[in-house]
């Protein structure tokens, strides 16, 4: 028996960034389908609103996600004045489905992730993709000529879209078949749980 579960993740999130090793971990355990869906309201063209993030919760996320990636041995280097100014997420969540297309998603997710909050590295630069593209070995041309198609547009459109239907607000959301949503980085472990209980340890 496999279960099917989506997992709503964005490269503009440290958490989804935090995520990454213990997900992939649960797809080494469990009997179950990983669809990863890149989720960005700002890649998919959508307006963002412009609404302050209260100063006491800024600090604890600061806090709360430094404390998680020192206790794992990461490192987390957030870009200067985030969240305010922030690098657009467009290129590379777009370049996650070609990924995909391509066989290489888990290895890009990585990749991108320990770049972008690893590392600190600016997405938007050219030095970032060509770097990407060589680590993947994949052609560089080829993969920015898919990545900017208006087909890979309209999908990330609709990823997005689909993510606001099942009621996906913040990243990382487990959405099963059901509809059932697990949402947030501290919900995980009990992600694991339930999928141990369902009885889909592999053997």
């Amino acid at each position: 028996m496999t279960v099917n579960v989506e997992v709503f993740y964005s490269f503009q999130s440290p958490y989804s960034y935090l995520a990454m090793d213990p997900i992939y971990d649960i797809a080494d355990k469990y009997n179950v389908e990983l669809l990863w869906q890149p989720f960005s309201a700002k890649a998919s063209g959508q307006p963002v609103p412009q609404t302050g993030v209260l100063p006491d919760k800024l600090s604890y996320l600061f806090e709360d996600t430094k404390r998680l990636a020192e206790e794992r041995g990461l490192s987390l280097v957030y870009p200067e004045g985030w969240p305010e100014v922030e690098h657009d997420p467009g290129r590379l969540t777009r370049g996650a489905l070609i990924a995909n297309d391509l066989g290489v998603l888990l290895e890009y997710n990585i990749k991108v992730f320990n770049k972008w909050w690893g590392l600190g590295e600016n997405p938007n630069e050219d030095a970032f993709m060509n770097e990407l593209c060589d680590d993947l070995d994949i052609d560089l041309g080829d993969f920015l000529s898919k990545v900017s198609s208006s087909d890979t547009r309209e999908r990330v459109k609709g990823i997005y879209k689909r993510g606001r239907k099942l009621g996906v607000f913040d990243t990382p959301t487990f959405v099963f078949d059901t509809g059932e949503r697990i949402v947030g980085y501290d919900k995980i472990p009990y992600l694991a749980q339930r999928l141990e209980k369902m009885g889909l340890r592999k053997k």
